[in-house]
């Protein structure tokens, strides 16, 4: 990645001259005559960020100087900072440029200018406030932007959203074959008719030895060839499809700064898309030498990938020069900062690889973290036939198997926890493809509604179930919480309690319980095939493809969708369901119809998150459908849930005595409730948030209503529930308090726990 350019903002940073000249790969021509594609930032830090643009004279391509105007105006009247830059032929003739020294907590304006005064679209990117600002945050994610539902009428809506960021979670070309005109002239542009790629190697489900090449008539792809055909699919996102209509996603990564992971499609969909598997032999080319390696290897049990984990210390995917081939496109066409590559000598297929993972505190409220799931996961396993994935014992469950390789797994642990400690209430974390649980370990629901009804074996919990268990486990075991998950991939919305086995034993289900505060959220597609086959988008047939996900769940033993028992769950709305508020369903978290995108609102004070999901119904294939008055979308469900309580700094107060009441059922909720008063019969007022500890819960119960578990103080992970001492929070010398428990407890089983009452609880 030696060829990223930066520039430097002299301090002070945004009204000084003084800017870094660069050099570019080769002598730029200064007559060009360029056309810009579009433009994009991503990758804000409180002082960085990444700018990109592609402009070409297509009548004469050749490297060309630029110019960026970066400013805080955005009528570009003042403070224009000049910033200097250079598309690069070997790059498709695009532009990236590093720009350092920003202010924090600024919204930024820029614009790429060419040589003859040829400028582009003008582009939004703020960047992040200091660790120790109280901000809110506003940003959202989708993925999934396949071709043949171009121009992605969604994505117009995101634009209005003003977003913080927008995070672009995989996906975000396909591979495939898209022909518009199949619907019509459209703009008759050439790129409407759009052939899928060049194989690059063997399918998924190739039943033997991956071959090194096929018939020269269809032979497998040369580097060169996934380079050209692989720029073309990230190109046509930009381009429009209809006479003066939308130009694809132009618009959507313009509108915002932006953080991006990649897939499975930027790799093709075949055997790239294991980057820690073994290589194998030599691919490409009608001899199939074209490349040394990068044919990959058998995926069928004990062929190709002994124990089905590679231990070879040279062999890797992500080594190859056809990966390396796609990861260079994608970075080529993606605003995403050089972060040099890993120093890692004791974990081999992690050292020296590109650092497409990273970390951005957000304010003092919220980090995000970005993971990649694709440069180090072990292989995908196949069946005996390789005509299905292999999700069951022992070869799903290996606890060798990784899917984030050994440094990064340890790099998101560290992560997580240093936000905790550092009392970073809010931490986001996206993951390509799903975490949660949706079907039974290694099997498929039976009688669902819906065709997703399984964790496939690149889903963390269909191939990589040890790892996916280590990770939920020290979570819970360190108490982190408010721990959101995103992710992509299934081509559906739904919302997932996640679930781990404290144990280990990953293929027991009955000794699984939930991670305490920390949920996923499978999101989009953007633009993509499944939800278009669901054409009744009445609520009733969607509660009923819900219902029968739920049901085909509780009888395998498997937490039903959605979020109803979740603590400091509040203002829940589903759109065709008017009860949604009052009695939550699986339905009012679940949406496989749409289009759709996630935003999330964290409040300046990080004790509220807020969550909407956006969507339209889906259209269908190849139809290039886009609206004179915008796309048709609604709010599909929203709600908002309270910050764990914390108490980090607070204290037993062994003056206050407890007095519980009966429990009773209360049919209306289903849960069972229990009033306790507490009793100060010290001679001392107990100052601040007082909060009711339930130690030794027994198992069968969840406490409902609970603010938070216990980490600082002993025994650690009892749940708290608040008790309301008044406005003043101070619970006088000879004064009662009450607080009303809540608990979940399916098998009616008695529900016995210990009491500590703490002062000085954080809420």
């Amino acid at each position: 990645m030696k060829n990223y350019q930066k520039n430097t903002l002299l301090r002070p940073a945004l009204f000084a001259a003084g800017i870094a000249h660069l050099t570019a790969v080769t002598a730029p021509r200064a007559d060009a005559a360029v056309a810009f594609l579009g433009v994009a930032a991503g990758d804000a830090s409180s002082t960085n960020a990444t700018l990109w643009t592609r402009a070409v004279d297509a009548s004469a391509p050749s490297n060309t100087a630029l110019t960026i105007e970066l400013t805080t105006d955005p009528s570009f009247a003042t403070g224009v900072i000049p910033l200097s830059g250079s598309t690069d032929s070997t790059k498709d003739y695009t532009c990236k440029v590093d720009v350092t020294g920003l202010a924090p907590g600024t919204q930024y304006y820029y614009r790429f200018v060419g040589p003859a005064n040829e400028t582009s679209i003008i582009g939004k990117v703020k960047t992040a406030p200091l660790p120790s600002a109280s901000a809110p945050l506003h940003f959202a994610f989708s993925g999934d932007n396949d071709g043949l539902m171009r121009p992605y009428a969604l994505a117009s809506a995101l634009p209005a959203e003003n977003l913080d960021f927008y995070i672009n979670l995989g996906d975000v070309i396909y591979e495939n074959a898209s022909n518009l005109t199949s619907s019509g002239a459209h703009n008759g542009a050439a790129w409407l008719n759009s052939p899928s790629v060049t194989l690059s190697n063997d399918s998924l489900s190739f039943n033997g030895v991956p071959r090194a090449f096929i018939p020269a008539s269809a032979a497998f792809a040369t580097q060169a060839q996934l380079r050209t055909d692989y720029a073309k699919k990230y190109r046509e996102n930009f381009l429009p499809v209809n006479n003066s209509g939308q130009n694809c996603l132009q618009g959507l990564y313009a509108a915002q700064g932006n953080y991006t992971t990649w897939d499975n499609h930027e790799l093709g969909n075949r055997k790239y898309i294991d980057g820690g598997a073994p290589a194998g032999g030599s691919v490409g080319g009608a001899a199939g030498t074209d490349m040394p390696t990068g044919r990959g290897v058998d995926a069928r049990a004990g062929q190709g990938n002994l124990n089905d984990v590679n231990t070879s210390t040279t062999d890797f995917m992500n080594r190859s020069a056809g990966f390396l081939a796609l990861e260079d496109v994608f970075l080529n066409y993606q605003p995403i900062a050089n972060r040099g590559t890993v120093n890692a000598l004791s974990d081999l297929r992690t050292h020296d690889t590109r650092q497409l993972y990273s970390a951005q505190q957000w304010g003092k409220n919220a980090i995000y973290i970005n993971t990649d799931a694709r440069s180090y996961r072990d292989i995908r396993l196949k069946s005996s036939n390789a005509s299905a994935d292999e999700t069951s014992a022992p070869r799903a469950n290996n606890p060798s198997r990784t899917y984030l390789g050994a440094t990064q797994l340890a790099w998101l642990k560290q992560t997580l926890l240093d936000a905790q400690n550092a009392s970073t209430p809010w931490k986001f974390v996206s993951i390509s493809d799903p975490i949660d649980q949706l079907g039974p370990i290694g099997g498929t629901l039976t009688g669902t509604l819906t065709a997703v009804n399984a964790d496939g074996g690149k889903a963390y919990m269909g191939g990589y179930r040890a790892e996916r268990n280590a990770l939920l486990k020290f979570i819970a075991d360190n108490h982190i919480t408010n721990v959101i998950f995103m992710a992509t991939d299934d081509h559906q919305n739904r919302i997932n309690e996640l679930l781990y086995s404290p144990s280990s034993q990953t293929e027991l289900q009955s000794s699984y319980v939930k991670v305490p505060y920390c949920f996923t959220i499978v999101c989009g597609p953007l633009g993509a095939t499944g939800p278009d086959t669901i054409t009744d988008h009445s609520f009733a047939n969607i509660k009923a493809i819900a219902d029968s996900l739920a049901n085909a769940q509780i009888a395998a033993g498997i937490n039903p969708i959605g979020l109803q028992d979740y603590p400091g769950l509040h203002n829940l709305t589903r759109l065709g369901d008017v009860t949604a508020g009052t009695s939550p369903q699986p339905v009012d978290f679940y949406s496989p119809d749409t289009f759709n995108y996630t935003s999330f609102n964290v409040s300046a004070n990080g004790k509220t998150l807020s969550v909407r999901s956006t969507g339209m119904s889906a259209t269908a294939q190849n139809a290039g459908i886009e609206y004179a008055n915008g796309p048709q979308t609604n709010t599909i469900f929203s709600f908002e849930v309270d910050a764990a309580a914390s108490d980090s700094i607070a204290a037993v107060v062994p003056s206050v005595t407890v007095a519980r009441g009966g429990i009773v059922f209360n049919r209306g909720t289903g849960r069972f409730v229990q009033q306790v008063k507490l009793t100060n019969n010290g001679a001392t007022p107990v100052s601040g948030s007082v909060a009711l500890a339930l130690d030794n819960l027994s198992v069968n119960a969840t406490l409902f209503n609970a603010a938070g578990v216990t980490a600082a103080t002993t025994p650690a992970g009892s749940p708290m529930a608040l008790v309301n001492v008044g406005p003043d929070k101070i619970l006088s010398a000879g004064e009662s308090a009450t607080v009303s428990l809540q608990f979940s407890n399916p098998t009616r089983a008695a529900i016995t726990y210990g009491t500590r009452v703490l002062g000085g609880v954080t809420p």
